[in-house]
């Protein structure tokens, strides 16, 4: 039967649309694949060879090496590309029926924050008073001495410095720090609670939701740093409930926030901002592009963000001065800022040392000696060189000869920054997981549990309630017994959670969501600034862990209503 002028066009069209929208879905999908996809060839590299440029010196050799580079790439593309793309095509899940969701959000954030708490309260019993570890020594020795430094957030030196003496005045340290460990515990419950309320109000499936309360209550990772002295915890929770604040202002309000909502993110920026030092230089690569995004896609609602945005600057401001006022606390070394340069240097005289002309070499002694760089450097930790670089006298004299350096060994450069932040990009990296060491006596492995030493009179003093459940966690976070467990072990990678997130952003550019790109930004700023720390820890990307699972099934919805009428 011949088709009419109608059914034709309808049927060409059909078919257009069909080849435009696989042709986008096939874009985005390599988009992610190949970095992914690069990533597996980089690590695999830098694990077996200790470089990613081939073992040969010569012109013909790097060519070579760059072209297996290119096609171990495009092979490994293909399975990353096809998984992408089945999660970006897979139809979204549908919505909660309205019907189940009589309880209100108030009280569904209290039983969701009940039942975390109830499931981190034996690892608490277990680690009785706390997980006094990573920088409570240094911090509480500034309390003790009464001498400050910005080298900590000071907001969270004061915090747990607030308990340290509670100890004192119950005449058991012990004590304030196991008070520290239950309202850290009730502070972090609560948190991952209102996040999971913040879900059932937006009616997320019961099963999404079911699983995250599983995650956060059962995933070793959350119950034992809730109970550690680390500032990373509490940064977390401000970074996940900074991000929800943002997204239920943004992509579901379209900025028509009320006051209280207003305020609460308000609030909460700057106290995230004052709990973390990079925080601030990711906030402030963040902003200029939040600004726009709201600009092009929520244009009515840009210059509310812009005054939002420079009042959380000026509070911040006003905070930050009058801590460090009242505190008398000094500036902090900059040498944090300096973890990758050296590291870059360090690496250059221990692989080319014989390379080096004579005045290049005397430079060099002036900054990081020969006498103790040979030994000191690890390609994974950046401690070792960074604590003993000289770097006070001449810091232009040290950029200056960092630049030199790098131009002539911009291969050994490269090596030294790609190993220096391995486990954030090669989700089968494990050094970050033995960085400082391995093994239940140490206390070291993928989580510092060791008990930090105070001085006299001082002690934190561990008691174990539940001996048999440490013994198992400790096998877990200290022996890396995790490893061994097939799957299992992707969600302890710490690069997983950022592949996750710009799974998330991809998935958004796909289904033309631009709106939802615009939560994930300030998480993406805040993972470049770790590509400059001195090392990788779990308790670094810690913030992505907590918030990535949260944002996530906001997007694999079916409905999407933005809350901006100017969307495109």
């Amino acid at each position: 039967m011949k088709k009419t002028k109608n059914e034709a066009y309808i049927g060409k069209k059909g078919i257009y649309l069909y080849l435009v929208e696989n042709k986008r879905l096939l874009l985005c999908a390599f988009l992610w694949g190949v970095p992914v996809a690069a990533s597996f060839v980089l690590g695999w590299r830098l694990v077996d060879e200790g470089t990613v440029f081939g073992t040969g010196g010569s012109v013909s050799a790097y060519a070579a090496s760059f072209l297996l580079f290119l096609l171990e790439t495009a092979v490994l593309s293909v399975p990353a590309a096809a998984f992408a793309a089945l999660i970006m095509r897979r139809p979204g899940m549908r919505k909660q029926e309205d019907e189940k969701t009589k309880i209100s959000p108030r009280r569904m954030w209290l039983l969701y924050s009940l039942l975390i708490f109830l499931c981190w309260l034996p690892v608490f019993l277990a680690y009785y008073p706390s997980v006094f570890a990573y920088d409570a020594e240094g911090q509480l020795y500034q309390v003790i001495a009464h001498d400050y430094s910005t080298h900590h957030p000071l907001l969270h030196t004061l915090f747990l410095g607030a308990f340290f003496r509670l100890g004192g005045a119950l005449g058991s340290y012990s004590a304030g720090m196991a008070v520290h460990s239950v309202a850290q515990m009730a502070l972090m419950a609560s948190a991952f609670g209102w996040a999971l309320s913040y879900l059932y109000q937006k009616r997320i499936p019961r099963g999404a939701r079911i699983l995250l309360l599983l995650f956060y209550g059962l995933f070793p990772a959350n119950s034992v740093l809730a109970l550690s002295t680390t500032k990373d915890v509490l940064f977390s929770a401000l970074v996940m409930l900074t991000t929800l604040c943002f997204y239920r202002m943004v992509c579901d309000r379209g900025m028509h926030a009320g006051r209280g909502e207003q305020t609460a993110y308000l609030v909460l920026t700057v106290l995230m901002l004052l709990f973390r030092n990079n925080a601030v230089y990711a906030f402030v690569v963040s902003a200029p592009v939040l600004y726009l995004g709201i600009r092009k896609w929520c244009k009515a609602a840009h210059i509310r963000y812009l005054r939002m945005t420079l009042l959380v600057i000026a509070l911040f401001a006003l905070c930050s001065f009058s801590l460090k006022v009242l505190t008398h606390a000094h500036s902090g070394s900059p040498r944090e800022m300096l973890s990758v340069p050296l590291q870059q240097m360090a690496r250059t005289r221990v692989a080319a040392e014989e390379e080096l002309e004579p005045q290049m070499r005397l430079e060099l002694e002036q900054y990081i000696p020969s006498e103790w760089v040979f030994a000191a450097y690890d390609p994974h930790l950046a401690d070792p060189v960074k604590n003993r670089a000289v770097i006070h006298d001449d810091p232009k004299g040290l950029i200056e000869t960092w630049i030199r350096l790098g131009l002539k060994h911009p291969a050994i450069y490269i090596d030294a920054f790609l190993d220096n932040s391995l486990g954030l990009w090669y989700v089968l990296d494990t050094s970050h997981a033995q960085v400082y060491g391995i093994g239940t006596e140490s206390g070291f492995g993928y989580l510092s549990t060791d008990n930090r030493t105070m001085p006299a009179g001082c002690e934190i003093v561990e008691h174990s309630l539940i001996p048999g459940l440490r013994a198992l966690m400790e096998k877990i976070v200290s022996d890396n017994a995790y490893s061994r467990l097939p799957v299992v072990w992707l969600f302890f990678a710490p690069a997983f959670y950022w592949w996750l997130l710009y799974l998330y952003l991809v998935t958004a550019l796909y289904r033309k969501r631009y709106l939802q790109i615009l939560p994930a930004v300030f998480p993406t700023a805040y993972f470049l600034t770790l590509l400059l720390s001195p090392t990788v820890l779990v308790r670094y990307m810690y913030p992505l862990m907590a918030t990535i699972p949260v944002i996530l099934p906001c997007l694999m919805t079916e409905e999407w209503d933005s809350g901006c009428e100017n969307i495109q």
